[in-house]
């Protein structure tokens, strides 16, 4: 699997989330991002995943139904009184939140095979070369961060098996302290490793060019075809966005929007996991 066909796909998913409020074309967005995901990475290693999402999506809807009163149908009302919950809770807030909702589970789903699907080196690969090495530096930054946060945990465990207790701000120098220094001293080890390995004397080469096959071509050519019709389809008026205030109305859809979605579910077909 060829990194640069994954990000493509994930770039269009996202540009379709991105480029109109209308939930009917974030459905289909989301429809295909689960169908792929679900293809490439399997349910066993997607299902804690899918679950924390799920509950986002399921709190965002509840935030705005909660918190943005406006609207014109009302289902119900609670007291003004009440800390931002109060006031009239109407149909469209909670069908806008829902809609939100969606949207920020497509555009997290979308980004999943970077991580789940692909490995570490071929996500660099995937950089153009003028950011190789800022994208290997950002990994590494970015791999460090668990190992500060389990060392932060770990000295304060065993300050307190010593005795230590929080007495306000001054007193958690002797945890953040010596976090610090670890961090420091993980931060030279791996700056050796990579010094070792020759990082940042030329350029990068490969022991063997990253494969291009038959399905990632299908894949980039499928991104590609969903951002052109999703520009045009915006150029073009046709990928209109769409207001539930202040009264719910059904959104637009548009055979050339639809069809503009329709290509993001290739991968679903060509990622199937033989797990």
């Amino acid at each position: 699997m060829n990194g640069r066909a994954v990000a493509a796909w994930s770039a269009a998913c996202l540009l379709g989330v991105l480029l109109s409020t209308n939930p009917a074309y974030r459905v289909l967005v989301l429809a295909a991002v689960l169908a792929a995901v679900l293809a490439g990475v399997g349910w066993a290693r997607s299902r804690r995943l899918l679950a924390g999402l799920g509950l986002a999506l399921a709190a965002a809807g509840l935030l705005t139904f909660a918190t943005n009163h406006l609207g014109g149908d009302v289902l119900f009302e609670l007291p003004a009184a009440v800390p931002l919950a109060g006031g009239p809770w109407t149909l469209e807030s909670l069908v806008y939140g829902t809609s939100f909702g969606i949207a920020l589970a497509a555009a997290a789903l979308a980004m999943t095979p970077l991580s789940l699907m692909l490995e570490t080196h071929q996500v660099v690969d995937a950089l153009p070369a003028p950011l190789a090495r800022t994208g290997a530096v950002l990994a590494a930054s970015l791999n460090l961060v668990p190992s500060v946060a389990r060392s932060f945990t770990a000295i304060a465990e065993a300050q307190r098996m010593r005795g230590w207790r929080p007495r306000g701000p001054a007193s958690w120098g002797e945890v953040v302290v010596p976090a610090v220094l670890t961090a420091i001293e993980d931060s030279i080890q791996l700056a050796e490793a990579m010094e070792a390995r020759a990082f940042g004397s030329g350029p990068r080469t490969r022991y063997r060019p990253p494969a291009w096959s038959a399905a990632d071509g299908a894949v980039a050519a499928a991104a590609g075809l969903s951002l052109a019709l999703l520009i045009a389809a915006r150029a073009l008026g046709l990928l209109a966005d769409w207001h539930p205030y202040p009264y719910l109305v059904l959104p637009v859809i548009t055979p050339l929007g639809v069809a503009a979605c329709l290509p993001l579910f290739v991968p679903a077909w060509l990622w199937r996991s033989p797990v």
